[in-house]
C-alpha cells in the first residue's frame, strides 16, 4: 500500500488530475484480487481468504500470511483450530454489537473479571504478534480464550433480566469477539 501511495503521489505531482482515493482503492482492489486467485489456485481454502479478506487486509503479503496460518492451524493443528472456531461462535451467536465494548468492570462477577482479564491479555498479545507478522500466535492467543469464554458459559447467566447486568455481559462477548476480528473473520470459516 505504500509503495501505491508513493506512486500516486508522483503522478498527481506530475500534473496528471485523477481522483486519488479511486485510483488507490482500483489498485489495491486489483492487487487484492490477484492474490486471492493465486491462493485459490494454490489449494488455499476460499473461507480462509474471504475470512481474512474481511478483517480489511489489504497487503497481500500479510493476505498471504494470515491464509497460510489459517490453513496451517486448520490441517495441521486441529486442536488449536477447533478452539478458535468454538470459542469464537459462542460469543458471536449471542453479542449485540449496538452495545458497544466499554464494559464496567464494576459489575463484573469473578468469572466475569476472569474472561475480562483473559481478553484484555489477548488484545495486547495478538496486536504485538500481528505487528511482529506472527500470525500463528495470533491464532494460539485467540485459542487460549476458549477455556476463559467455556467457563463464562457455564457459570454466567447472559441474558439476566436486569437490564444494566445482561447488557454489560453483552458489551463483554462484544469486547472478545473484537480481538478476533483483528485477525480474521471466523465466522466465514468451515471446519
Amino acid at each position: 500500500v505504500s509503495a501505491i501511495d508513493a506512486s500516486l503521489k508522483l503522478y498527481a505531482q506530475s500534473g496528471i488530475e485523477f481522483d486519488t482515493q479511486a485510483v488507490r482503492d482500483e489498485v489495491i482492489d486489483f492487487f487484492i484480487t490477484r492474490t486471492r486467485v493465486m491462493l485459490r489456485d494454490g489449494g488455499k481454502g476460499l473461507d480462509a481468504i474471504d475470512a481474512v479478506l474481511a478483517a480489511g487486509v489489504q497487503e497481500p503479503l500479510e493476505l498471504i500470511r494470515r491464509v497460510e496460518a489459517l490453513e496451517q492451524a486448520r490441517s495441521n493443528e486441529p486442536e488449536t483450530f477447533e478452539n478458535l472456531a468454538t470459542a469464537y461462535a459462542r460469543a458471536n451467536n449471542l453479542r449485540d454489537p449496538q452495545l458497544g465494548s466499554g464494559v464496567d468492570e464494576s459489575l463484573l462477577t469473578e468469572v466475569e473479571h476472569a474472561l475480562s482479564c483473559a481478553v484484555v491479555q489477548a488484545e495486547n498479545r495478538v496486536a504485538l504478534a500481528l505487528e511482529a507478522d506472527n500470525y500463528a500466535d495470533a491464532l494460539k492467543e485467540l485459542a487460549s480464550l476458549r477455556g476463559p469464554i467455556d467457563l463464562f458459559f457455564e457459570r454466567v447467566m447472559i441474558m439476566d433480566e436486569d437490564q444494566a447486568l445482561r447488557e454489560n455481559r453483552l458489551k463483554l462477548l462484544n469486547r472478545f469477539v473484537g480481538v478476533f476480528t483483528h485477525v480474521a473473520d471466523f465466522s466465514l470459516l468451515s471446519k
